[in-house]
């Protein structure tokens, strides 16, 4: 036969038994590894109670934490905008922990982009020992607030620039958190209004928090919760703060001029009056409570008796209405600018028959400092003629509501007792005796 023949008969072998044993076990191995590492690439993840957070990270309780802090975040501003919770497109959160080849991540980083289905948010958050819960706060409700913008817009192109609220938006709902503290933030604006050092509200519209330190950004968060409860107050306040941030997309490159666009009535001509009211009201606000009518009135003559230094070193008082005599010294004009800070303070804490009072005797100093004296006279007796009928309805309704407590009330207040522990003697019948001839003349007098 021929070589070839026997060449292409002869056939290949198979494996042994034991060939085939290691080759189970090395696909066993190859694979189970491989699903492991699938598993392991891939992070477990939480959901928040509204479903609009999912935080991805590796420890429950972190993930649990962040979907608490988040929620309540979104709490906050909801409250303070007067809305319902309406979102549309969720906000994923990535927990990561340091790692040693990558020492250059950020703390945080917000990554927002606009993708076939519509907006995508992603926070990254680094998780270490010195997590600041405040900071976090900030980047999460900035994330909040980037959803609200766009929340109606669904026709914005891929690439396309994204608008972000400003800082002292975010700042300025942050500061009036529940629970949150506001006395440190009064301190503050009550030393810049005693100083008389108030910031324009320009500058707190345009200020960025970055490039401030950490001194001055405290100052910077006294302001923005001004400006926000502002702008609450102003006539429908919170449905044009709502509708403002929905056209903050849109809004042109000067902040400030978009910003009294939407409040024309407190940020328009007299936006410096009304913004150093508000600092005045948040500086007392958190920290004193409302005077009674009496107690504004004992106010109101104190600083109605203006104490000035003579050329001569002497002090003398002068009443309001001598402000001929006073505005020739050299420190009457500085003596007025005091004053005005005096009624503004005052304003935040007068009874609110008296309010208007104060307000009007605030915009009398400050014309008065200025050397501005046109229908001064008039405006003076008005505002004294004002406070005569608030005095006048004060006492009528104390004695109104005494009458009222001492003769319809079934309850008393206890503010008459004494008055009445006294009465009751005088009014009660004596005692009778009740020993045998006593009641033996009580039977005769009955049956006369």
């Amino acid at each position: 036969m021929h070589p070839a023949a026997v060449f292409r008969k002869k056939k290949t072998p198979l494996p042994s038994t034991l060939m085939r044993a290691q080759l189970f076990i090395f696909l066993t191995v190859f694979l189970f590894c491989g699903a492991n590492h699938a598993q392991g690439s891939v992070k477990v993840h939480s959901t928040s109670t509204s479903r609009q957070f999912i935080v991805y990270g590796t420890e429950v309780r972190v993930r649990g934490a962040m979907c608490d802090l988040a929620e309540r975040t979104k709490s906050n501003l909801l409250q303070v905008l007067g809305l319902r919770d309406n979102w549309k497109t969720p906000l994923v959160i990535n927990l990561d922990y340091p790692r040693a080849n990558l020492p250059e991540m950020a703390p945080s980083r917000l990554d927002f982009s606009q993708i076939g289905s519509g907006l995508k948010l992603q926070l990254n958050f680094l998780v270490t020992s010195d997590f600041n819960g405040r900071e976090v706060q900030r980047e999460l409700l900035r994330a909040i607030l980037i959803e609200m913008i766009y929340r109606e817009r669904t026709d914005v192109s891929a690439g396309s620039h994204y608008a972000v609220p400003p800082d002292w938006l975010i700042d300025g709902i942050l500061q009036r958190a529940q629970g949150h503290d506001g006395d440190d933030a009064a301190q503050l604006l009550e030393t810049m209004l005693a100083a008389g050092k108030i910031a324009r509200v320009e500058e707190i519209v345009r200020q960025r928090r970055d490039l401030l330190e950490p001194a001055s950004r405290k100052i910077h968060n006294a302001y923005s919760m001004a400006l926000v409860q502002l702008l609450i107050d102003s006539p429908n306040g919170r449905l044009k703060l709502v509708q403002y941030i929905a056209d903050l997309a849109e809004a042109p490159n000067d902040p400030m001029a978009d910003l009294r666009r939407h409040f024309p009535a407190v940020l328009g001509h007299s936006s410096g009056k009304w913004w150093s009211l508000s600092v005045a009201r948040l500086s007392a606000s958190d920290r004193y409570e409302i005077l009674t009518a009496a107690a504004t009135a004992n106010c109101l003559d104190r600083l109605l008796r203006i104490s000035i230094p003579g050329p001569d070193g002497k002090t003398q008082e002068y009443a309001l209405g001598d402000y001929a005599a006073f505005l020739k010294l050299p420190a009457g004009r500085g003596a007025l600018r005091h004053l005005s800070q005096e009624f503004l303070v005052l304003g935040s804490r007068a009874h609110p028959s008296y309010r208007s009072i104060a307000q009007e005797y605030y915009d009398l100093t400050l014309l008065l400092a200025r050397g501005k004296t046109k229908r001064m006279i008039e405006r003076l007796a008005r505002v004294a003629s004002d406070r005569a009928v608030a005095e006048r309805q004060g006492h009528e309704m104390d004695d109104y509501m005494n009458w009222f407590e001492a003769t319809q009330l079934k309850t008393m207040s206890g503010a008459f007792s004494e008055i009445l522990k006294a009465a009751s003697p005088a009014e009660e019948a004596p005692a009778r005796r009740r020993d045998a001839i006593s009641v033996y003349l009580d039977s005769i007098e009955a049956s006369l």
